[in-house]
């Protein structure tokens, strides 16, 4: 009768008889670095609820990329802004939707929230022509580019 193998013995073995079920032996232990094998198996009987994978990390997302941003617009509105071409521009909030302002006057089309969501979707942008389907396009990239807005999002 044989007696237990060492993992390293057993890996070799995997990996010169080309055993698929084998060949993952110490594959995803960095599953249980935080939480030992034990407690995950008690935790698991008990039915608690698992802890979330984000616990304790500081890049835990908080709330969704879009809320996050659009918070962002409005604690900067007022604020100077240039576009591609280095013209400035203001903009401001208004409910759902933005207004930009040019040399003192407003932008006869409002921006709604709908349509900044959708220009967040497609983050990070290269180039205009990216959202140029949307309304107010030009002043709209700036805005989501802008380190003020963005930050660390994209």
């Amino acid at each position: 009768m044989k007696i237990l193998e060492s993992r390293s013995q057993v890996k070799q073995q995997a990996q010169e008889t080309k055993d698929p079920v084998l060949s993952m032996l110490g594959i995803g232990k960095q599953l249980w670095e935080g939480e030992p094998g034990d407690r995950f198996i008690e935790r698991l009987r008990s039915e608690d609820l698992p802890p979330s994978p984000f616990e304790g990390r500081l890049d835990a997302p908080v709330e969704n990329a879009s809320e996050s941003v659009w918070r962002r617009i409005e604690s900067h509105q007022g604020e100077e802004f240039k576009t591609v071409t280095r013209l400035p521009f203001t903009y401001a909030v208004e409910g759902a939707g933005i207004w930009f302002f040019r040399d003192g006057r407003r932008i006869n089309r409002k921006l709604t929230r709908t349509q900044v969501d959708t220009a967040i979707a497609r983050c990070p942008l290269r180039s205009t022509t990216e959202i140029k389907d949307l309304m107010d396009y030009s002043y709209l990239f700036v805005l989501l580019m802008d380190a003020r807005i963005r930050r660390e999002a994209w």
